[in-house]
């Protein structure tokens, strides 16, 4: 009986005797290792070695009986005998022949390297790390083992690791039978990784499953940081096509794993890193294209061995003490290697039919079946299997039978909505429901606050869709009391509220809450919707001049004519300090002198004169009052770029303008709601929840929290805020401690609180009620004090009737983070559940028709209907209609004569959408890599040395890793715009230059120093007029440096470039000058989105290679509608308006004449079928398109390709 085996002698094929890790290592040894692979050597206990283990000791019988009736859902239960098990391994003798062979393996290691060699020891399960199963993570690895008795000892924990309860549960899950999977240990040298750095690799993209790059992350220390994901590593992708390094993102690490000095197998220990190993990259460029090297060996070696792709798992680590790289584990990657990407699903009916109901689609799919018409949740039971569900409007509760069902068709929405009055935080500001709704309907995109539930933080989601329906609403309030009746919101009863359950974050039902007496959650913090950053000083400027300042604009002919700024005061001694620091930063800001002069005024009160002197401080400056103005008018959006100190500063200058310090409370008076909106926000970005009252139009916002830090900075209030005895932070006592009220029930004093369900403050918990939980209920309770949430009661005021109801869905992958925040009437931020039925059937996969208005009237339960959502509007048809799955194969997709390309935002999403059929990408966007990845001005970075301290500190916080400031801007922007061109290389990827308008600009950080305040930014200084100005040439450099980098660098010449919104044939030469000063020669287009393009086409085709259709931009200056214009005119035209679309065939006919490019990046194919066809009878050359309508538009520009252009259209 072989007990062991050499690693070097071990291959595949002896995985049913070592395992896959193990089998893996000798592979590599063996056929890599002479490749200049490296990786360390060792032995292996055989899987023979466990099972004569068990056998010897009479453990393979206990185990037997001890599984015998185990329900893995019974989890009490797993965790009992699962320790049972693993007791009883650890405890017994290793026979002792066996003991005599590990040792004597042990001691060859020793004498290679030297006594007390340290050593990894690993196990690796017969059926681990192959494609049909993996127990990754499943079974123990021991570091630095150090001796022979400790070597034995985690031997025995790496066999006891076999039955831990994760993976008794797993082999149930798969089928294997827990006495045929056996258990090798790995025996491994040690590499001094914790004196350097380790990590993982894949030899694909992790989340799409694109097959060209590999992607390294690594860590200090040992490894196992990254692999248990204790860590936040760095990255690095590698494209293998040119083998260049095309993105690198820095890690926290801010802990690592090293050896310890401990005794037994327990020998490491995990310490903080150093300043330095937290802003430094673990690998430099040489290491990390060694490493891709040798993963790509790898790769290729196991693809070959099992004759189809095989994408891999690595591990690496590099010894610190000699610098060098190893590979210390490879297994076959097991989530996209069986997965076929060439493969779509199109459904597509076969048979006409009369539609007899119609609404909205989710969902692009077709079912077939019985309807089940279900009115009543207490009919719930009589649904069936594969039964389509048609009700008046779906529930939560009713998702166990939504998941049965073959379809849903919905009367309404959900039932659960707000009213369209309620305000929602968005990205653009505080915003009614209803208006979302319709901006959302024109194509506009919304950040929304919300909430992350892991993370237990405050976060911006992405709106997908919004809903209205028309139902019956009730009136509730929000107060600590429960007694007040004027913070309220509109909703419908059924809306799932969050709350607390015995420590536990839940949704529940807003009637359940009433019903109960329970109390509901807000949301105390508020995170930066924007990176710009607002100097202290004008954030308290603001603040003054907000509340107790005026501008006066006098209109002209052509705008305004004259501005003043006029701030007013009576100048007592208690006042000096305040009216000189606002003086002084007026002038420090702005760059003039505010001029006092006294006025006397005169008043009547009760019959009696009074008069006084009191002095205006003015500047006349019209550009001074606009900005002001303008600042002024945007104060909320403005605020959620706050810093947390700009925070504090502009509510100083509030509290100055028009404030007071009364009964140890800051109180603040405001009469406008944009004022009231930005206090709230800026409290909220601080951590404050306040109190609001209202008397009549004027809102009084009480603030207890945080006082010392905000009154530090006003000028006026010299009085300090007493330590407030009772807190602010509060919990429901019955939701927290209702369970466990016996085992914390401090001096007797709880029991009341949790009777009554009364709040106990954060700080109580935390110093009395903390210390005498249990370790599990201590953790609970930390999660829910260190949580960015504190609760309110909720109480009834009145019903409202049948009302218009709105409702958005939130992009989230898991339940409890299907959430946003919705603000009462006194902008308290509620934390509330997410749209329920788009998200339950876009998740099951389920064909959904929502808002049919009539589905339960027209069908019948037991008739047979077919459920069509493959359009934007969903029909039902009366019977089973013929209907086929057409899997599209990627590879075999008709292919057009037009190309069709892609439009592509963000980076994250290219690799994922390069599997759609396609011929490259029509219009890759700067905007959002400079919006998301850097996140500050060019001009920012170009001019580092002279900012405002404050500045700098933000930007350092940004660009960790980078003293250049300069190359953090241009490698940020090479390495999106690299993935991008590496998803679709080597079809060409169009890269627009940037087209930011001013004020998208400014809300960069520091681009308030940069950019002028324009009224219709829409038309103002952007696209070409930048590139070659002054103020802006130097940071067009910097793209045209990122664009050589990621060409000339990386290899990916497959990228061209494209001229935003260039006016003039002038302003083309201008900047193909700079271009071609930069750039070895590329091919250069330029966007067709301006009337002169057209007009003058002939002209801009002698300088451009091509031109690429704006068609957005083109018909909003072709029929004279801004994109951000009111409702009153907004939907008077669009892409099909005749003179849009005659503008659009003179510029094809015109290109086709020159044999130059022509294309469409804009809205309108995606948006309209019939205008792709247009598009294609005038001959057009490619068609860029949104992704998710790649597959519908392919097809009908095929199918209108083959029926010819018999029907041109004469224009």
């Amino acid at each position: 009986m072989e007990f062991i085996k050499q690693l070097k002698k071990v291959g595949i094929e002896d995985v049913p005797e070592v395992g896959g890790k193990n089998a893996s290592l000798g592979e590599m040894i063996r056929y890599l290792a002479p490749k200049g692979v490296k990786i360390p050597g060792g032995f292996v206990v055989t899987a023979t070695t466990y099972r004569y283990f068990l056998k010897q000791t009479g453990l393979d019988k206990f185990i037997k009986k001890t599984l015998q009736g185990l329900d893995t859902k019974n989890f009490a239960d797993l965790a009992a005998r699962g320790k049972f098990i693993r007791e009883a391994i650890k405890s017994a003798e290793l026979p002792d022949n066996l003991k005599k062979e590990i040792v004597k393996n042990y001691q060859l290691m020793e004498k290679e390297y030297g006594k007390n060699v340290d050593v990894a020891v690993r196990s690796s399960a017969t059926a681990e790390d192959v494609p049909e199963a993996s127990f990754a993570g499943q079974h123990e690895t021991f570091l630095n083992i150090q001796g022979s008795e400790n070597l034995l000892e985690a031997v025995r924990a790496c066999f006891a690791s076999l039955f831990k309860d994760r993976a008794i549960s797993y082999r149930v899950d798969k089928g294997f039978s827990h006495l045929e999977v056996a258990l090798s240990v790995g025996v491994e040298k040690m590499v001094r990784s914790d004196l350097g750095s380790s990590g993982v690799i894949f030899t694909l993209d992790t989340e799409s499953g694109f097959p060209n790059i590999v992607l390294i992350n690594g860590s200090w220390g040992l490894g196992e940081m990254i692999v248990q994901g204790e860590v936040i590593p760095d990255e690095f992708l590698v494209f293998k096509k040119t083998k260049a390094v095309i993105d690198k993102r820095l890690g926290a690490k801010s802990r690592k794993m090293i050896y310890s000095a401990g005794r037994g197998i327990k020998k490491t220990r995990i310490v903080p890193t150093s300043q330095k190993e937290k802003e430094s990259f673990v690998l430099n460029d040489q290491e990390i294209l060694k490493l891709a090297e040798w993963s790509v060996l790898v790769e290729e070696h196991y693809s070959k061995k099992y004759k189809k792709w095989m994408p891999m798992d690595l591990e690496w680590a590099k010894d610190g003490k000699t610098g060098e790289l190893f590979i210390i584990q490879a297994r076959p990657e097991t989530v996209h290697s069986l997965r076929d990407f060439s493969k779509i699903k199109e459904y597509a009916l076969q048979q006409k039919g009369k539609a007899i109901v119609k609404g909205t689609s989710v969902g692009s799919k077709i079912a077939v079946g019985k309807a089940r018409v279900i009115l009543d949740a207490k009919n719930l039971g009589q649904f069936k299997a594969a039964e389509i569900l048609v009700t008046d409007m779906t529930d939560p509760d009713w998702e166990p039978i939504m998941k049965i069902a073959s379809a849903i068709v919905t009367d309404k929405g959900g039932r659960t909505c707000f009213s369209g009055e309620t305000k929602i935080l968005t990205d653009k500001g505080f915003l009614e429901f209803k208006d979302v709704y319709e901006k959302m309907k024109n194509g506009e995109e919304f950040l929304i606050y919300s909430y992350d539930y892991k993370n237990k933080l405050p976060k911006w989601k992405r709106i997908l869709s919004s809903q209205k329906n028309k139902l019956t609403a009730i009136r509730v309030s929000v107060s600590q009391t429960g007694n007040t009746q004027n913070n309220f919101i509109d909703v419908t009863k059924d809306h799932k509220f969050y709350t607390y359950k015995n420590r536990e974050l839940i949704k529940k039902s807003l009637k359940a809450i009433i019903k109960d007496k329970e109390a509901v959650c807000l949301v105390e913090n508020l995170p930066a919707s924007i990176t710009n950053s607002v100097d202290n000083k004008l954030a308290y400027l603001l603040g003054v001049l907000a509340t107790d300042g005026s501008i006066y604009l006098c209109p002209g002919v052509n705008g305004f004519r004259r501005g003043q700024i006029t701030f007013t005061q009576k100048e007592s001694p208690e006042k000096q300090e305040f009216i000189s620091t606002v003086n002084e930063y007026f002038s420090g800001i702005f760059g003039k002198q505010m001029t006092a002069r006294e006025k006397t005024t005169v008043s009547q009160l009760r019959g009696r004169t009074i008069s006084g002197t009191v002095t205006d401080f003015r500047c006349y400056s019209l550009s001074i009052a606009l900005q002001i103005n303008q600042y002024l008018q945007n104060l909320p959006l403005l605020a959620l770029s706050f810093s947390k100190e700009s925070a504090k500063n502009f509510l100083a200058g509030v509290i100055d303008g028009d404030g007071s310090f009364y009964n140890n409370r800051i109180q603040i008076y405001a009469s406008k709601e944009n004022v009231f909106q930005a206090i709230i926000i800026s409290c909220l970005r601080l951590g404050i929840v306040p109190q609001v009252t209202t008397n009549r139009n004027i809102y009084n916002i009480q603030i207890v929290e945080k006082m010392e830090e905000i009154l530090a900075l006003v000028k006026k209030i010299e009085i300090s805020a007493r330590e407030k005895i009772l807190g602010t932070k509060l919990f429901a006592a019955k939701q927290i401690f209702g369970d466990i009220i016996d085992t914390i029930n401090y001096k007797g004093r709880i029991k009341p609180y949790v009777k009554g369900n009364l709040f106990i403050d954060a700080r109580k918990i935390k110093e009395y009620l903390l210390p005498l939980a249990d370790i599990n209920i201590k953790k609970e309770l930390k999660n829910v004090l260190e949580s960015s949430l504190r609760m309110q009661r909720i109480s009834f005021v009145k019903d409202l009737g049948e009302i218009n109801v709105f409702n958005v869905e939130v992009e989230a992958d898991n339940e409890l983070d299907h959430n946003y925040v919705v603000f009462t009437n006194r902008l308290a931020p509620l934390l509330v559940s997410n749209s329920h039925a788009a998200i339950v059937s876009r998740e099951l996969g389920i064909p959904c028709i929502v808002g049919s208005e009539n589905a339960t009237r027209k069908i019948k339960t037991g008739q047979t209907i077919t459920v069509d959502t493959t359009g934007s509007e969903g029909l039902v048809f009366s019977g089973a209609l013929k209907f086929k799955i057409v899997e599209q194969d990627v590879k075999k997709f008709p292919k057009p004569k037009t190309k069709i390309m892609m439009n592509i935002a963000t980076p994250e999403a290219a690799f994922e959408k390069s599997f759609l059929p396609n011929d490259g990408v029509g219009l890759a966007r700067e905007e959002f890599i400079i919006a998301s990845d850097i996140g500050i001005h060019p001009n920012a970075l170009i001019n580092y040395k002279k900012l405002p301290s404050k500045i700098k500190k933000i930007i350092d916080k940004k660009t960790i890793g980078y003293k250049n400031k300069i190359q953090f801007y241009v490698d940020k922007l090479a390495y999106g715009i690299a993935k991008i061109s590496a998803a679709f290389y080597p079809k060409p990827v169009i890269v627009r230059f940037s087209d930011f308008k001013t004020n998208e600009y400014r809300s960069l950080i520091g681009g308030e120093l940069y950019e002028p305040l324009e009224e219709n930014p829409m038309i103002g200084w952007r696209g070409a007029s930048r590139y070659y100005h002054p103020n802006f040439s130097p940071a067009f450099i910097l793209e045209l440096k990122a664009i050589k980098k990621v060409r000339e660098e990386m290899g990916l010449d497959n990228m061209v470039v494209m001229v935003p919104f260039c006016r003039t044939v002038e302003e083309g030469k201008k900047v193909i000058g700079m271009i071609k000063k930069f750039l070895k020669p590329l091919k250069i287009y330029v966007m067709c989105e301006i009337p002169s393009n057209v007009i003058l086409a002939d002209e801009f085709l002698k300088i451009f290679d091509g031109m690429s259709i704006g068609s957005n931009d083109l018909t909003q200056l072709t029929v004279g509608i801004d994109r951000d214009a009111s409702e009153l005119v907004r939907g008077i035209a669009n892409e099909n308006d005749e003179s849009v679309k005659k503008l659009i065939a003179e510029v094809i006919k015109k290109c086709r004449a020159k044999k130059k490019y022509i294309g469409i990046c804009g809205q309108a194919p995606s948006d309209y079928p019939e205008f792709a066809e247009f598009l294609v009878e005038q001959g057009i050359e490619s068609m860029s398109l949104n992704p998710d309508t790649i597959i519908k538009t392919t097809l009908k520009v095929y199918e209108k390709e083959k029926r010819g252009k018999n029907n041109r259209t004469n224009l």
